[in-house]
């Protein structure tokens, strides 16, 4: 019979969380002990940046949430999540015991962890391994992180491997609805206030609402009840869908919002048979042309569309491959 385990909040300093960090170095440097000890100049480097046990003045003003696992009331794992600023955060110090790894509890800390960050209102997590650690490697990758360049103190580390993971706060909601919906007529009066703002009718070929009925679903987002963006799809063909209208208030951007919105306009797209998405937007909006590369969106040659507006000056083209 397996017996649950239990997760408890702490603060670093909390025995059991000694003990385990404890561990966790003494692993660490059997894995890098020969650095750790050389007399290379990598070696130095790699003694200067060596995390250990989270110093004292970390301790002492810890912004974040430290957690400790037991079974049957032993401490068997352990794992933080240190709040840099209000929408990232990164997890330190995890550590499972090797007779509780492949059971699940350091699945199970990384999701209480994650969903500390997303209670928080965080919308992406930070991690930070090394070369020689293709366990976690793995591990960290099988539960959605992805490698992006060092950051922050890791910057310049040959060893670091890092990772990030996008994530939704807290009180996000989405739901179906219509553009004649009053609350989207609101996001979609401020979108074309924002667009207008930064290109015009001629160069952009800007319709307002007259491609609203050509939409063939749309949705709204929330965030604890309140309307905070929304999004639409438009069919094109047997195997072409368009994303349209994509919006998410000043204040909530930056928050994961719009990455899930798109992924989820993008499985309606499938559910109707597209296998291709494409966009336009304005040169101008960077932060939109950032999130769709991001996306996996390529430029493309200007598309058909019912306003005539392909290749309008202001407008880039973007497509991605659905299956």
């Amino acid at each position: 019979m397996t017996v649950e385990v239990t997760f408890e909040a702490v603060t670093p300093d909390h025995p059991d969380a000694e003990t385990l960090m404890a561990l966790l170095d003494a692993e660490l440097d059997e894995i890098y002990g020969d650095l750790l000890d050389g007399t290379t100049a990598l070696s130095a480097e790699v003694r200067s940046s060596f995390d250990g046990t989270l110093d004292p003045d970390l301790k002492a003003d810890f912004d974040g949430v430290f957690l400790v696992a037991r079974r049957s009331g032993i401490p068997v794992a352990c794992g933080g999540m240190l709040f840099l600023d209000e929408a990232t955060g990164e997890v330190r110090r995890v550590y499972a015991r090797p007779e509780e790894r492949g059971r699940g509890v350091a699945r199970e800390l990384m999701a209480e962890l994650e969903r500390a960050a997303s209670e928080r209102g965080c919308s992406r997590i930070l991690l930070e391994t090394a070369i020689r650690q293709p366990r976690a490697m793995r591990f960290y990758e099988a539960l959605g992180y992805t490698r992006v360049p060092p950051y922050g103190k890791h910057v310049g580390n040959p060893w670091s491997v890092c990772y990030e993971k996008r994530i939704l706060p807290a009180g996000i909601t989405f739901e179906r609805t219509t553009p004649d919906d009053p609350e989207v007529a609101a996001l979609l009066a401020a979108y074309e206030k924002e667009f207008l703002s930064l290109n015009t009718v001629e160069e952009s070929g800007w319709t307002g609402g007259a491609v609203h009925q050509h939409l063939a679903a749309m949705l709204l987002v929330r965030r604890n009840g309140d309307p905070v963006g929304c999004g639409a799809l438009r069919i094109h063909d047997a195997v072409t869908a368009e994303l349209k209208r994509m919006y998410v208030v000043p204040g909530e951007r930056g928050r994961g919002i719009a990455t899930e919105l798109v992924a989820r306009l993008e499985q309606m797209a499938v559910e109707r048979g597209a296998s291709r998405m494409v966009l336009d937007t304005s040169y101008r909006m960077t932060s939109a042309v950032r999130l769709y590369e991001r996306l996996g969106y390529v430029r493309t040659e200007p598309f058909p569309r019912h306003n005539s507006g392909a290749g309008m000056p202001a407008l880039l083209y973007f497509e991605k491959r659905l299956r």
